[in-house]
């Protein structure tokens, strides 16, 4: 969990208002002799801008115990508005697979309502979600899989809901504001509401957004914060970015805190390819 709200530390709010067909791939280290690879990929047309990005890290515990986590949310807005959210969540250590699941989010009348697919083994998974197994195996993490998940025969999530009055203006997803809207994110200090899709709690938070101004190489130096009860609510969790005049994230830092355990992180931009958003 602390893995995937580091990523929120670094989102800022900006109007979704951008015409892109592009990929950006991210690279860096972690705490735990991590390493860590993201990739965004931005399409746009006909009113809808969809994110698709994932997370890749690979570390150590106590310096022995190699532990994988993988992320992927695939956000879509429209005039705007968030329209759907999936959400693909790995876990394993040492190669054993402790967590594999998928949500969801649809956005409704009442708000996003949520369906997941899940589970811990190969043969629960068969038995759940037959028509689903395909994506059951690490190695086809970041490949397609929304379009089946129609036939996963997913269970109804009530408990993982976002009722509408929860969804103020500009809400949006850790990965997709951390990593892609960031790049417009202006001058100005400001909250950005953040949800955390596939939490059974506290799904809801604000982070706290400032500029810390320019730098010589005409980088735009932005600093977020964060309290959260599955960080530290003591402690605050910061999350650093650096904009190019063109507007490419070119570097993003993190630092976040926990109760038991911190965990620090900084990636670098290794290149984008396609056409470069506007806002």
């Amino acid at each position: 969990m602390m893995t995937r709200l580091a990523w929120c530390v670094a989102a800022v709010l900006v109007c979704p208002a951008a015409w892109a067909a592009e990929t950006c791939r991210y690279s860096g280290t972690t705490s735990y002799s991590g390493r860590v690879i993201v990739e965004t990929t931005a399409t746009a047309g006909n009113g809808e801008t969809t994110v698709d990005a994932t997370a890749r890290v690979a570390a150590k515990s106590f310096g022995l115990v190699d532990w994988q986590y993988l992320y992927e949310e695939i956000a879509s807005w429209r005039d705007g508005e968030i329209e759907q959210i999936g959400v693909n969540n790995r876990y394993s250590v040492l190669g054993s697979i402790r967590r594999q699941q998928w949500d969801v989010f649809t956005r409704t009348p009442t708000g996003l309502i949520a369906y997941r697919a899940e589970a811990n083994r190969l043969a629960d998974f068969q038995a759940r979600h037959p028509a689903f197994v395909q994506h059951w195996e690490p190695a086809s993490f970041g490949q397609p899989w929304l379009p089946d998940f129609a036939a996963a025969a997913a269970e109804r999530r009530a408990d993982l809901d976002l009722p509408s009055t929860a969804m103020p203006p500009g809400l949006g997803t850790p990965l997709a504001l951390g990593f892609y809207w960031v790049r417009w994110a202006g001058q100005r200090q400001h909250a950005v509401p953040v949800f955390l899709a596939g939490f059974k709690h506290d799904t809801r938070v604000d982070v706290q957004v400032v500029s810390l101004g320019t730098e010589s190489n005409g980088a735009q130096h932005l600093r977020s914060s964060v309290r959260h009860p599955q960080l530290s609510e003591s402690e605050i969790s910061t999350g650093d970015a650096w904009i190019s005049p063109d507007h490419h994230l070119v570097r993003l830092a993190f630092d976040a805190r926990g109760d038991h355990a911190s965990a620090q992180g900084e990636l670098r931009l290794d290149g984008c390819e396609g056409e470069a958003a506007t806002r």
